[in-house]
């Protein structure tokens, strides 16, 4: 069932969104990069996720979903990965190459929505949910690995395996909503000009 949205600007889930890219983001780049501390770091991302779930539960627990609410904890998912594989890729934690293969997909559908969405929900999908959630989980697990012992490769390559994974993940998945938004677009232009037969 989908909860109503309201108009509403400031709500506790919003100002918990807005935490997790004021607060929580940049704490994690000064802990990984400047401290070299993947064990603090690991503790932001933590609560990065955290407030990814937090944010949610409180917005459909105390009615208080809004418009503004549903894009800002898009932007906030989004950004937040972004954060992160940029501070792990500059920090030798993950390759170059899967910062790229996150960010182009993203690229394209911003782009997509900036051009052809507006006002046009995007209903999520399962794939969405959980490829942002193997992220959430993969990326920090590589911290705790690099915590335990940096220079061991099998727990390198475990840590890396679930990264991958979510990152095919995420490559289906915008894929998905890119094409699902440029149907539902064709659909609305050709029923507001039918063709005369």
């Amino acid at each position: 069932m989908i909860t109503p949205a309201s108009d509403r600007i400031v709500t506790a889930p919003n100002v918990i969104s807005l935490a997790r890219l004021v607060i929580f983001a940049p704490l994690f780049v000064i802990l990984l990069l400047p401290l070299d501390s993947p064990l603090g770091a690991l503790i932001a991302a933590a609560a990065l996720g955290a407030t990814d779930w937090v944010d949610g539960y409180v917005a459909r627990r105390f009615h208080q979903v809004s418009e503004l609410g549903r894009k800002l904890d898009a932007i906030a998912d989004r950004l937040s990965q972004i954060v992160i594989a940029v501070a792990m890729v500059v920090g030798g934690y993950l390759p170059w190459w899967l910062l790229i293969a996150i960010m182009v997909p993203d690229l394209v559908f911003g782009i997509v929505v900036f051009v052809r969405s507006r006002d046009r929900a995007i209903p999520v999908r399962w794939i969405g949910r959980v490829r942002t959630a193997i992220l959430m989980v993969g990326m920090p697990l590589i911290l705790l690995f690099a915590a335990i012992d940096r220079h061991n490769a099998v727990l390198s390559g475990i840590g890396l395996t679930v990264v991958l994974v979510g990152t095919a993940l995420h490559i289906v998945a915008d894929a998905l909503y890119t094409w699902t938004l440029l149907r539902g677009t064709a659909m609305q232009q050709r029923d507001a000009h039918p063709v005369e037969r």
